[in-house]
C-alpha cells in the first residue's frame, strides 16, 4: 500500500490549512474574528517568515561558501564543510519549506484577496515576495516544483527545470511591477503601511526590490554564450531601476522580545556556537589576498566590525584568525579562533535563552536586522555586468560604489524598529575609509580592474547574510575558475577541501537535494525522473553553471 499511494506533502499541507481554516470559520461566527482576513494582517507574518528559511539553511550554505566553518572537523554535520550533505534528513530544507509552506499559499491568498479589493500595492508586494522565494529555491535546489506548485487534486507534483523557473520569476516580477504602478488603489481597506514593516508602505521601494530580483535573475545567464551581448544589458537595466542608496536596503528587523522574533544568529537562540570565521574571509580583510600583505596599513577597517579577534594579538593582524574547511582548530589557549559573537569570546556571551541586545557582533546579535537585498549588492551586479560587456569605466564606478555602500551599511546609524547598529564601538571614520579606498586593496583606475576585484569585494559585502547569492557566484565561476588577468582563481583564497565525501565521486557540490520529508517520502517518482535518488545528485551542475 505504501508503494502505490503517494501524495505530496504540499497537498497535505494545503488541504490541512484550507480545511482546517474552513472548520474554524464554520464554528466561529464571532464578528470580531475576520473570516477573510485583510492582506494587511497576513503580510507581517510573511515578512517574518523569510529569515527562517534563509538563516536556518545558512548553517549549511554558509559552510559551502566558507563564511564560516565548523569548530572541529569531528563534529556531527561537518560533512557540510567538505561539500557533502546529510541524507534522510530535513537539514538544509528550510528554504524549500518556506517557499511551499511558510509563504506559499499565504502569498497566493494575499494576491487573490488584494485583487478582489483593489489593494494593488499588496498584490505587487506579494508577487515580489513570491518571485524572491522561488528564485532562492531554484538557486539552491536546481529543478523544483513551479508550474504545479499548490496544484490541487493531484497525487504527484512535477518538477520544472531551472530555466523554466527563472522565466517564471521574471514573469512574477513584471506582474509585481505592473500592480505596484497602479494608482487606483482602494481606500476602503488598510493601506500597505499597516502590513509592511520593512518599507512602511513605500511602493517605490517595493518597485526597486522587484527590479533587484530581476537583476539577480538575469545574472544567472552569465555562462550562456550570449550573456555579454544580451543578458548583461538586462542586468544593467534592472539594476539601474533598483536601489539607489542604503535607505532602499531590504532589511527585516527583529523585535527580540521572544524566541520567534529574535535573530536566529544571536546569542539568545544559541545557533552559531559551533562555527568559526573562515580563513578565507580573514585573509580578504587583513590584506593578504587583495593587497598581498597583512601589514597593518593594508588591513580593511571593516574587519573589526565584522570579524572577531582571538585573545592573542601577536600574529601580525591583530589577533584575527580563521579556520580552513575540513580542518580542526589548530590553535590552543589564547590563539584559538574566537566565536562569531565577539572578540576573545569562547562561550555564549549572554547565555542561551537570555536576551541581551548589547551582546554579539555585527549581524550575529539578537536584535540585528536580517538583510535580504542591499544597495551594495546591486552595485556589484552592475560592476560585473559592465565588466563583462567590456565597459571598464562603468564597471569601475559601480565597483567603487559597491565598496563605499558597504561601508555605509556598516556605519548606518538607525535601523527599522530600533534594531541595533552593526558597527563595533564607533563607526568607521572618513579617514579610515579614505585610506582603505586609496590602498592596494582597491584598484585605483579602471584599466587595472579585474573580475577578481569585483567578485571578492562583492563577497566581503555579502558576508554574514547573502549566502545564496554568494553560493550562486561561486558556482557560476565553478569555485576555482581562473581570472585570465591574474592567472589565479577568481575566488582567490577559497579552499577546495582536500578530501571530499565518497558520495561526491571527486566532484564539488552544486545543489542541495530537495527537502527529505516532503519529497523523498512522498514524491519519489518525480525524484527518480530527475535523477535526485542518485547519492551524488548534489554534485550535478546547475543550469546556470553550464554554457
Amino acid at each position: 500500500m505504501k508503494h502505490t499511494i503517494r501524495i505530496s506533502l504540499y497537498l497535505v499541507m494545503l488541504i490541512t490549512s484550507l480545511t482546517g481554516c474552513k472548520k474554524f470559520l464554520d464554528i466561529n461566527s464571532d464578528p470580531d474574528t475576520p473570516q477573510q482576513p485583510d492582506a494587511s494582517s497576513v503580510m507581517p507574518a510573511m515578512l517574518a517568515a523569510i529569515p527562517r528559511g534563509i538563516q536556518f539553511d545558512a548553517r549549511y550554505i554558509g559552510r559551502y561558501v566558507q563564511n564560516y566553518v565548523s569548530a572541529t572537523s569531528t563534529a556531527a554535520g561537518d560533512v557540510w564543510d567538505v561539500h557533502g550533505y546529510q541524507p534522510a534528513s530535513d537539514v538544509s530544507g528550510d528554504i524549500w519549506r518556506q517557499t511551499y509552506f511558510g509563504l506559499g499559499a499565504n502569498l497566493d491568498y494575499m494576491i487573490r484577496e488584494g485583487q478582489k479589493r483593489a489593494q494593488w500595492d499588496y498584490v505587487g508586494a506579494a508577487l515580489a515576495l513570491k518571485a524572491y522565494m522561488f528564485q532562492n529555491a531554484t538557486d539552491v535546489h536546481g529543478d523544483i516544483i513551479y508550474t504545479e506548485a499548490f496544484k490541487e487534486n493531484t497525487s504527484a507534483f512535477k518538477y520544472d527545470p531551472q530555466e523554466v523557473v527563472y522565466r517564471g520569476v521574471d514573469s512574477l516580477c513584471k506582474l509585481a511591477l505592473f500592480y505596484l504602478s497602479k494608482n487606483d488603489i482602494t481606500t476602503a481597506y488598510a493601506p500597505l503601511s499597516k502590513g509592511d514593516y520593512v518599507y512602511g508602505g513605500d511602493r517605490t521601494k517595493w518597485t526597486k526590490f522587484a527590479n533587484g530580483i530581476l537583476a539577480r535573475n538575469f545574472m544567472r545567464y552569465s555562462n550562456k554564450a550570449d550573456f555579454n551581448t544580451k543578458y548583461a544589458d538586462s542586468v544593467l537595466y534592472y539594476a539601474d531601476r533598483s536601489f539607489k542608496s542604503i535607505s532602499d536596503d531590504f532589511l527585516i528587523p527583529f523585535d527580540a522580545t521572544k524566541n520567534d522574533d529574535t535573530n536566529f544568529f544571536g546569542p539568545y537562540r544559541n545557533n552559531m556556537g559551533g562555527f568559526r570565521q573562515s580563513n578565507f574571509v580573514v585573509m580578504l580583510l587583513d590584506g593578504r589576498t587583495l593587497a598581498g600583505s597583512q601589514t597593518f596599513a593594508n588591513r580593511d577597517p571593516r574587519i573589526k566590525h565584522m570579524l572577531s579577534t582571538s585573545t592573542d594579538t601577536t600574529n601580525g593582524n591583530g589577533g584575527y584568525r580563521g579556520l580552513n574547511a575540513g580542518t580542526a582548530e589548530p590553535n590552543t589557549g589564547n590563539t584559538r579562533t574566537s566565536l562569531l559573537w565577539g572578540d576573545s569570546t569562547y562561550a555564549n556571551p549572554s547565555g542561551a535563552s537570555v536576551f541581551n541586545p548589547s551582546k554579539g557582533k555585527f549581524l550575529f546579535r539578537d536584535k540585528a536586522v536580517a538583510p535580504i537585498m542591499t544597495y551594495s549588492e546591486i552595485q556589484f551586479l552592475m560592476a560585473e555586468a559592465a565588466f563583462r560587456k567590456n565597459d571598464k569605466p562603468a564597471a569601475y564606478t559601480a565597483y567603487r560604489n559597491g565598496i563605499l555602500a558597504h561601508f555605509d551599511f556598516i556605519n548606518r546609524a538607525t535601523f527599522p524598529r530600533s534594531n541595533v547598529q552593526l558597527y563595533n564601538g564607533t563607526p568607521i571614520s572618513t579617514a579610515e575609509r579614505n585610506a582603505y579606498m586609496a590602498s592596494a586593496n582597491v584598484k585605483q583606475n579602471f584599466t587595472s580592474l579585474t573580475l577578481t576585484d569585483i567578485m571578492l569585494q562583492k563577497y566581503i559585502s555579502q558576508w554574514g547574510w547573502n549566502f545564496v547569492e554568494q553560493w550562486v557566484d561561486l558556482r557560476r565561476y565553478h569555485y576555482n575558475d581562473i581570472d585570465p588577468a591574474t592567472g589565479l582563481p577568481i575566488f582567490n583564497g577559497y579552499v577546495i577541501p582536500a578530501t571530499l565525501p565518497a558520495t561526491n565521486n571527486g566532484k564539488l557540490v552544486y545543489r542541495i537535494r530537495p527537502r527529505y520529508n516532503s519529497e523523498y517520502v512522498w514524491n519519489v517518482p518525480e525524484l527518480e525522473r530527475i535523477g535526485a535518488t542518485d547519492p551524488a545528485y548534489h554534485t550535478v551542475p546547475m543550469w546556470f553553471s553550464i554554457p
